[in-house]
């Protein structure tokens, strides 16, 4: 029975360290601070990453991530830049689906589902 525990627990590791590495990206995290993506997941209460919704809270506010991300790079942190396709929704190129007005503003096509997906024209 040890022998199987054993086994059970490598796998069990494997998996989680794999899955270390498919974790999405914020994109109001400093690391990997995006404006546009960022502004976006703080209007909608979450943010397409690699086709995918997550829903998150952003409790702070856009000025208190901006911030953060700017002090932390003052303070020499590694950000690693994210290309902003994989910020967009599914069929949209805007970072989290949002859609330019021409005014400076922008805004989701998320739809009503409470996960955000759908929207179309």
């Amino acid at each position: 029975m040890k022998r199987s525990g054993k086994i059970e627990i490598a796998l069990v590791a494997g998996l989680a360290m794999s899955g270390c590495g498919r974790k999405a990206y914020d994109p109001c995290a400093p690391q990997t601070f995006n404006e546009a993506a960022c502004q976006d997941a703080v209007n909608h209460n979450g943010y397409y990453y690699g086709g995918r919704w997550y829903s998150h809270s952003y409790p702070g506010g856009y000025s208190w991530y901006y911030n953060g991300y700017n002090s932390f790079v003052r303070r020499g942190g590694s950000v690693t830049t994210v290309p902003s396709s994989e910020w967009t929704a599914p069929g949209t190129s805007d970072p989290s689906g949002a859609r330019s007005t021409g005014s400076g503003v922008s805004r989701g096509i998320f739809g009503s589902s409470a996960h955000g997906g759908g929207g179309g024209e």
